[in-house]
């Protein structure tokens, strides 16, 4: 008996590119949105990252769900796949932003700290990446357990 069917691929492929979709256009469309009517931190806190990496990793990560919604999964089950799924995915994308902030403002061995420079392009496509991807991977792996362990998908 083989775990991964045709069925069954077929069916992660169809949820996956709807869920890549629906991760993207909610992510981008709530950053797009959410940025210029709510004054956000200043670029030099600690905070920016964090609430940019929640106004676009909170939305993605609800459309990642419902991508990837398991009608045959409880409501227990479905509310703690949606909050990891969105904890997951702000934290994770955060630390993206965290590591690029390592990677552009100091140098490699340390010693000489750069003049901070934000490129909202850079920014955007970094953000929207980490968010679109790790929301798609949190919310497959809550999809995957449950279809490989019942057989219900």
């Amino acid at each position: 008996m083989r775990i991964l069917s045709y069925d069954l691929l077929m069916i992660l492929l169809a949820r996956g590119f709807f869920g890549l979709f629906l991760a993207t256009v909610l992510g981008f469309g709530s950053w797009a949105i959410i940025r210029d009517s709510v004054p956000t931190p200043d670029s030099d806190s600690a905070s920016f990252f964090l609430v940019h990496a929640a106004m676009a990793g909170g939305p993605a990560a609800l459309g990642a769900a419902l991508a990837w919604w398991n009608t045959e999964s409880s409501g227990r089950a479905h509310l703690l796949a949606v909050f990891l799924t969105m904890g997951i995915t702000v934290m994770s994308t955060w630390l993206v932003f965290e590591i690029w902030e390592v990677e552009t403002y100091n140098a490699l061995f340390g010693g000489v700290y750069r003049i901070p420079v934000i490129s909202t392009s850079d920014m955007l496509t970094k953000m929207m990446t980490a968010a679109v991807v790790s929301a798609n991977a949190v919310a497959a792996t809550f999809y995957l357990y449950r279809a490989l362990r019942y057989r219900d998908f």
